[in-house]
Formats: structure tokens, C-alpha cells, sequence
């Protein structure tokens, strides 16, 4: 059995659900330590400005602790938001034959990393990152420098995707040592309620005044600048679409200017704001088509979910699940920030009924192979590697 000491930023809905899997597992013991207690009370969320409180269990199913956090301003936005001078003892008091360490953007993980390699426990780095995003000089500099020199100490990396594997390799992590654990969200929650949510959706349908038959694309996400959000508003409104809706769920700072944007096109869109995630699936299932058009997205879980609703997906190149779960077969993929060409796009998807169809089944046949089980998989495999080499 290989014991796995788990280090996170805090709780957080997509990940319970690996945690619990992990934790049911025979061959694995393993302990999450999290670092702040963000979304299990009621705290504000800048990103969507407002207070929030997850309603999906988010502590059930496995061991943790909450390390005390010493900041003099907690949060996951800047470097000292996250300082917890008691992580590495209380991981090492687990006994842990590895350490995961979930990104290395704040003084806890860089902390625990150092600390680990000294007393020769391997760590295995998760990380979001990837090189689509064009970055300035200076920061691309100070990367080159200093990455390879985090990096060059792990027992080895935990990669989302494919992107995120080029991006480990790119700063020199070697090519065996990077692992893939899919970036992944539970299916059978949303699957499991693929038909029961009709209902559901109909009535959301009928909160927003949108008659029985019309079309609906969907967007869900942040309402925030790097989303895209803008854009997809002037490419639906680039041309009449009678009897077809844009519904934006989600919430922040940009719904004002947003709400004016969409009132000076005179453009048919609805603003949900903040969905929790027992009401997402019904959110999801009232579209016909989901549409992300960020303009930088180091993942895009949002594409996950709605995959697991049967829908069909588009895109921006700058998505980073792009690679692994968007293709022809399924969605539609355009250059970020191009509003004619989504424009083009939804042309598309919106002008044939088999089209979306056809996409939508094989979205579903897609994300089966994109699972919790195959992230567990992919911990447990790169955590037995690097125990045995060290």
C-alpha cells in the first residue's frame, strides 16, 4: 500500500469527488491537508462577486486537516494569501511515501516542496499551467529561471492534459517522470440526473421567458474579462437569430457592463448569475449548445460538465481541454478573441438540428474515457513510480 499526503489550497467541489474515490481504494491510504477554509463557510468570491457556499459535500468520504493559515489576508490570489508555517510536520507526521502538491503559486507549496526534497520524500507537482498564453518577455525570462530549478527536485508531475504535460516538459521535467491524471469532474453526478433534469430545465426555461422549442446556447463560467464573455455576446448578436437565446450562468464583475452591452445590440440574452452545482446539470440540459470563448483557459471544467449533459461544444483555441476533449466530432473550435469567427461558428451549430445531434452523442462517448477513475488511476500509478525510485 503506498500512503499519499495530499497538499490543496482548500476544498473544492470538483476535487471531493477524487478524493473520495481515492480513499475507497485498497491499494492507497491517503490524508488531505488544506491550507484555507474557502467554500466550506460562506466566504466572498471576487470571481463572482458575491459570498458563496458550495452545496455539494466537499469533506465527506475521506481524511483531512486544516492547517492553520497565518495570513494577514487569506486568499489564492497572491503569493502570501497562503502561509502555513505547520503543513510539512503535519504531513510528515502521516507517514506519507509521497507528496502531492496541488500548484506552486503561494509560499505553503514552494515551503513544503523545499522541505520534502531535504528529508528525501518525493513530491509529485499538480499543476493547471500551459503554454498557449503569449507571455511578456520578462515573465517568460524569470520562468526559464526559475521553474527548472522547482522542478529539476520532484519525484515527478501530475499533468491535466496535454497541454499541461508539454508545459512540465517545456520547463524540464523529464518526459518519464510527467505523469497524466485527467482533468476531470464526476460523471455520474451529472449522468445520473441526464433524465431527471428535463423537468428542471423546462421550468428554468420558463424563469427566463423562453418558449418551449426556441434555441438556447449556453455559456456557464465567471463573468470576468479573460472569459470572453464580451465577445460571445457581439457574435451572437452579429446577425438575427430568431427564436434562439444566449443564457450566461454565472456571476461577477463585468455583469453591469455586460447587461449594457447586450441591451445596446438589442440582443436576446439572459442573465442567470450564480448557479450552485446542484442546479448545474438543469442549467446545462436547458441548452442546445455550450459555448467557452475565453480568451485564455488553463482548462475549462465548464466543457466537462456539458459534455456529461450530451451537449455539443464550442470553443476557443485558447481552451486548454481543447486537445484532449473538443475535436470535429463534437464541437466546433475557433481563434480566441475573433468575433467574426465565432460568429461563423454558431451559424453552424445553431443551423442544424443533426448536426448538434450527432455532436452531442459524441460528447458523451468522448467523456466516458474522462473520468474520476482514470485521475485516481493516474495519482495511484505516478505515486507507486516515484516511491520506487526514491
Amino acid at each position: 500500500m503506498v500512503r499519499i499526503a495530499i497538499l490543496a489550497t482548500h476544498p473544492i467541489q470538483y476535487q471531493a469527488p477524487l478524493y473520495r474515490a481515492l480513499a475507497a481504494r485498497a491499494d492507497v491510504a491517503i490524508k488531505l491537508f488544506f491550507c484555507w477554509d474557502f467554500g466550506v463557510k460562506e466566504t466572498r468570491d471576487p470571481g463572482f462577486g458575491k459570498a458563496i457556499r458550495w452545496d455539494v459535500p466537499l469533506l465527506e468520504g475521506y481524511d483531512h486537516e486544516f492547517v492553520p493559515n497565518v495570513s494577514k489576508r487569506p486568499g489564492t490570489d497572491h503569493f502570501f494569501g497562503l502561509v502555513n508555517p505547520g503543513a510539512f510536520s503535519r504531513m510528515e507526521a502521516f507517514r506519507p511515501d509521497v507528496l502531492i502538491v496541488h500548484g506552486y503559486a503561494h509560499a505553503t507549496e514552494n515551503d513544503v516542496m523545499v522541505r520534502a526534497r531535504r528529508k528525501g520524500i518525493p513530491v509529485l507537482l499538480r499543476g493547471e499551467s500551459n503554454l498557449l498564453a503569449e507571455r511578456p518577455p520578462h515573465v517568460e525570462l524569470a520562468k526559464r529561471l526559475a521553474l527548472p530549478a522547482i522542478f529539476r527536485g520532484l519525484g515527478g508531475a501530475l499533468a491535466i492534459g496535454t497541454l499541461s504535460a508539454r508545459y512540465f516538459e517545456h520547463y524540464g521535467v523529464p518526459k518519464e517522470r510527467v505523469f497524466i491524471a485527467p482533468y476531470t469532474v464526476d460523471n455520474s453526478f451529472f449522468q445520473s440526473q441526464a433524465g431527471s433534469v428535463e423537468e428542471e430545465a423546462r421550468a428554468f426555461r420558463k424563469e427566463l421567458g423562453i418558449p418551449e422549442g426556441d434555441l438556447v446556447v449556453n455559456y456557464a463560467a465567471k463573468l470576468i474579462p479573460v472569459k470572453g464573455c464580451a465577445d460571445l455576446i457581439r457574435a451572437f448578436a452579429a446577425r438575427p437569430r430568431p427564436n434562439t437565446h444566449l443564457v450566461l450562468v454565472g456571476d461577477g464583475p463585468l455583469r453591469g457592463e455586460l447587461e449594457s452591452l447586450a441591451k445596446s445590440l438589442s440582443a436576446r440574452v439572459h442573465f442567470v448569475g450564480f448557479v450552485n452545482q446542484k442546479r448545474m446539470p438543469a442549467a446545462y440540459a436547458m441548452g442546445d449548445v455550450f459555448v467557452l470563448p475565453s480568451r485564455f483557459e488553463p482548462w475549462g471544467l465548464a466543457v466537462n460538465e456539458a459534455m456529461n449533459l450530451g451537449l455539443p461544444i464550442v470553443a476557443s483555441d485558447q481552451v486548454g481541454a481543447v486537445p484532449d476533449l473538443v475535436g470535429p466530432d463534437n464541437g466546433w473550435v475557433f481563434p480566441a478573441g475573433s468575433v467574426p469567427a465565432l460568429a461563423r461558428v454558431l451559424d453552424e451549430a445553431l443551423g442544424s438540428h443533426e448536426a448538434r445531434a450527432s455532436r452531442g452523442r459524441a460528447s458523451l462517448r468522448r467523456i466516458a474515457g474522462w473520468d474520476i477513475p482514470h485521475t485516481a488511476e493516474g495519482f495511484v500509478r505516478a505515486a507507486r513510480a516515484v516511491a520506487s525510485r526514491s
